[in-house]
């Protein structure tokens, strides 16, 4: 049943809403917080210079907090992810593109 739901049309029709979340342009900034998207500030990567922090006990606490946390993916893009194309979509794409 889980993989009849995650390969439906439903779920295809919006992946592309979920990799904006996760991977794209609504992962920070001012898009990430209108899509209430928003995460404790040392998850996300590069958040902090750990080998910067000079004190052993300070930089153990925020490695603490990042191990207890996790970490978000980094961000890979910066605009919408166009949505999948299925079906005849799919067919008429790459008919445009083959030449035979």
């Amino acid at each position: 049943i889980n993989r009849e739901a995650l390969e439906s049309e439903y779920v295809s029709d919006h992946l592309n809403e979920w990799i904006d979340l996760i991977f794209g342009f609504k992962q920070r900034g001012k898009a990430a917080e209108e899509a209430n998207n928003v995460f404790y500030h040392l998850t996300y990567v590069g958040a902090v210079d750990l080998d910067a922090i000079e004190n052993v006990q300070e930089r153990k606490a925020l490695e603490q907090q990042i191990l207890s946390f996790g970490q978000c993916p980094s961000q890979l893009f910066t605009q919408p992810h166009p949505k999948r194309l299925s079906g005849p979509k799919i067919q008429n794409s790459l008919s445009e593109h083959i030449t035979l």
